[in-house]
């Protein structure tokens, strides 16, 4: 089964809308225990999961509340939902059997691979493989054995048929389907995006049907009623908002300059070529397109805000202060060293990352990362006086950069480091703070060019424990930067590097980084002294503390 022809604003760049947590670690874990809950098809009766000794959950498992989002999304649950945080109460109130397993997983060799083996109330077996690729992104690796690569945006139809004698059968579409009613399943179906055959040795044929709409799962059996042995049937449903219809437009730019030279073409500024794309990506009107991002823009507001405007109380831990209301006093005091701009994104930022359950995130490409954006294009339209449509024309823009990333590299800390989250969200701001105050589509390129190089080779090393460093130091430098960066390329600072050339260096260098610094919290940061000592009392700690009693989000 193919992979998505290109990245989509409210799937990849702007998505999932999610409780607090990591988007690679929290959301993407949630869906692929989602899919897998729908692969079983009855009552879980208990839970295996698989990871890889080698892999990024290896180092820090249960920080991201990676254990809770996985036992959340077999229990039928999906990232946005608060009870994800008390994914261990509802297991057991349910008499459901956990079990978190370290080995070796030969299935993948993706960092943030992991391996789903349910029992049903029934006694059947389901099995699951899939990757969190960032961003919340995810893809199956295998099904019940079955080679399949799905990634949440259709409804995929699974239908295994056991009985069929699939040596030296061709890759026909159609081929190994029987005569009768199995033969004119696909007829018959809604929307048919792809069909696929993919055959396992003694497991039969798999048929899996991508479809942009929802089948009628009863009048499927019915339809192969007649077969003997019957099928085994399944639906995986969608995960991400945006479906992939067989219609889909062509993409619209795949490069910055592309984009450009388009907007040059048709007197339009860069946020009106970007509405484009998501029409041409989504086939929403034009006006559900700007209605969704302007949803988006509220979520991400009440991320930056919450925490000092709703009187909400915000989780701590030992190794977790409260941030907000320690900048809150200082920003207010004589003490305060930063220029009001600075100060004010520093405040939305501290708000983003502040964790309260119930407060949904908005990641844009990690966690938290929409939030982040938002503190420096809210801390610019404030400071210039500029509309609420002014930063949503931003965010546009930034969806457009975004969009451009995720198909150049993995913004993600397990495979390019935290210039994959960090620096692409910088940039993403940057661009984006460009076209509010009204610069030039040659100015947004290099502002974002700009921004990301500075973050180049950034490794991704969060410190268990570590009173969220150093992460928060640098989301806070990216987005904070994002305005410095926006400043020199209106002040006409040339980037030299085209921003997809920024980010294929970005990428390749954030691919030679050893495992170490690559979100497995085992090098870098990690390997100081004075964060092994803390990683000891936290181990301690974690151990001590049953999940439930936890506080949400983040502990690092």
């Amino acid at each position: 089964m193919a992979e998505r022809p290109y990245p989509d604003f409210f799937n990849d760049v702007f998505g999932p809308i999610m409780q607090p947590g990591s988007s690679s670690h929290t959301a993407g874990p949630c869906r692929l225990g989602h899919l897998a809950s729908d692969l079983l098809d009855e009552p879980v009766a208990a839970v295996r999961v698989i990871l890889d000794e080698q892999g990024s959950f290896a180092g820090a498992f249960g920080v991201m509340a990676e254990d809770r989002a996985m036992l959340a999304g077999v229990l039928g649950l999906l990232p946005d939902d608060e009870r994800l945080f008390r994914a261990f109460e509802l297991a057991a109130a349910a008499g459901v059997q956990i079990s978190f397993e370290f080995g070796q997983l030969d299935e993948s060799d993706h960092p943030n691979a992991m391996k789903f083996v349910l029992t049903g109330t029934s006694g059947r077996v389901a099995e699951l493989v899939g990757n969190s690729t960032g961003g919340g992104m995810v893809a199956t690796v295998s099904v019940d054995g079955f080679p399949l690569c799905a990634v949440g945006d259709t409804y995929v139809l699974l239908v295994v048929d056991v009985d069929v004698d699939d040596a030296g059968a061709d890759d026909d579409a159609g081929a190994g389907l029987r005569e009768g009613p199995l033969a004119r399943l696909s007829e018959a179906l809604p929307e048919v995006v792809e069909v696929s055959v993919v055959r396992a040795p003694g497991r039969g044929v798999l048929h899996a049907f991508r479809l942009a709409a929802e089948p009628d799962l009863d009048a499927v059996r019915n339809g192969l009623a007649g077969v003997t042995p019957p099928p085994r049937v399944a639906l995986l449903r969608p995960v991400l908002p945006v479906l992939t219809r067989s219609c889909r437009k062509p993409r619209l730019f795949a490069t910055m300059a592309k984009w450009r030279e388009i907007a040059a073409q048709r007197g339009l500024p860069l946020w009106e070529i970007a509405v484009q794309y998501e029409i041409d990506s989504s086939g929403l009107p034009r006006e559900a397109v700007i209605e969704r991002m302007r949803m988006l823009a509220g979520l991400m507001r009440r991320q930056t805000r919450a925490a000092y405007e709703e009187g909400v109380v915000v989780p701590t831990s030992p190794f977790k202060p409260e941030f907000t209301g320690r900048w809150a006093r200082h920003a207010a005091s004589p003490a305060r060293l930063t220029e009001p701009l600075l100060a004010r994104t520093i405040a939305g930022a501290y708000g983003a990352g502040a964790g309260i359950p119930g407060v949904v995130t908005v990641p844009g490409p990690m966690g938290g990362g929409g939030g982040y954006l938002y503190a420096a294009l809210s801390a610019v339209r404030e400071a210039r006086g500029l509309s609420e449509d002014d930063l949503l024309r931003g965010l546009f823009v930034a969806a457009g950069i975004g969009a451009i990333a995720y198909t150049r590299t993995a913004p993600t800390g397990e495979v390019t480091g935290c210039s994959g989250e960090a620096g692409i969200c910088g940039a993403m701001a940057a661009a984006a703070i460009v076209e509010m105050v009204g610069g030039s589509p040659e100015q947004a390129e290099n502002a974002a060019s700009l921004t990301l190089q500075a973050f180049t080779g950034m490794p991704c090393d969060p410190i268990p424990g570590g009173l969220c460093q150093p992460c928060r130091s640098r989301i806070i430098a990216a987005t904070c930067m994002a305005h410095v960066f926006a400043d020199l390329a209106l002040a006409g600072h040339e980037a030299v590097l085209p921003l997809h050339e920024a980010i294929d260096v970005a990428d390749a260098v954030g691919r030679q980084l050893p495992p170490e610094l690559r979100c497995t919290s085992r090098g870098g940061a990690c390997a100081a002294p004075a964060a092994r000592r803390i990683r000891a009392d936290y181990d301690r700690w974690l151990a001590e503390t049953k999940p439930k009693e936890r506080p949400p989000g983040n502990l690092i």
